[in-house]
């Protein structure tokens, strides 16, 4: 499946985790609800009607977040990361992710610019893929 054919579904998505060991990343992606007109084939969604799946990066060769190299994406500190942005481009990523923190914490609404390099990107599908994937102690 080549998911930049599908980028645009992923503006007000949401990054359900990252995984990451050595050079090579994971990152743990949903789509927003992708309206039954839209021409997609209805068995790579999800029961939300929304992609679900890992955007694998093999080989990564530099990662910035907010124009830090070699910065780690803080998707653990923050209740949610909702995708504003996500561009595939070759083989370099692009995310604009809102993230939010909801009560008891201290409401706050930060937003990160990440951008990856890998040798290679690829998506694998996951439809059934849940939200606590990565809280669950695989991420």
């Amino acid at each position: 499946m080549d998911i930049r054919k599908y980028t645009a579904y992923f503006h007000d998505g949401g990054l359900i985790g990252v995984k990451r060991e050595r050079n090579k990343m994971e990152l743990y992606l949903q789509s927003c609800e992708i309206p039954s007109e839209e021409l997609v084939d209805k068995r790579l969604l999800s029961n939300e009607n929304a992609l679900r799946g890992k955007l694998c990066l093999i080989g990564v060769k530099w990662i910035k977040v907010d124009d830090l190299e070699g910065k780690e994406i803080p998707w653990r500190k923050y209740d949610d990361g909702e995708i504003l942005d996500l561009e595939i481009d070759n083989n370099k990523v692009f995310l604009l992710i809102e993230w939010t923190n909801f009560p008891p914490k201290i409401r706050v609404n930060d937003v990160s610019k990440i951008e990856i390099e890998a040798e290679n990107v690829y998506w694998i599908n996951i439809p059934d893929l849940s939200d606590d994937f990565c809280k669950e102690g695989y991420g």
